[in-house]
């Protein structure tokens, strides 16, 4: 296949970003029920952990205001590090960007 668009996800030219999954960051959320919500996260990390799916978690302001990332979602890839930031773009991070290009 040479169109790259067309290309069937593998572990080679995929990877995971979990972004901000945190129990303030959700409290916004509306559209579906939080423990759903964090039900299909743990669901999605753990079809990443199998497939062998490069995978990155970030965090924002843990400490002072989003709280700990769901101890569910670092249950399934325990050790991992965690990308703490300070800003609420993921992609205005350094270390973000720096992790995505090494996978």
């Amino acid at each position: 296949m040479n169109d790259p668009k067309l290309e069937v996800l593998t572990p080679e030219n995929s990877q995971m970003l979990f972004i901000d999954h945190q129990p303030q960051m959700a409290f916004g959320v509306q559209s579906i029920d939080r423990q759903v919500l964090k039900n299909n996260v743990v669901g999605l990390a753990k079809a990443a952990k199998i497939f062998g799916i490069p995978t990155t978690i970030t965090t924002v302001e843990t400490q002072t205001f989003s709280g700990f990332t769901y101890p569910e979602l670092l249950d399934v890839f325990p050790g991992q590090p965690l990308l703490e930031r300070t800003s609420m773009n993921s992609w205005d991070d350094q270390k973000v960007r720096d992790a995505l290009a090494a996978n």
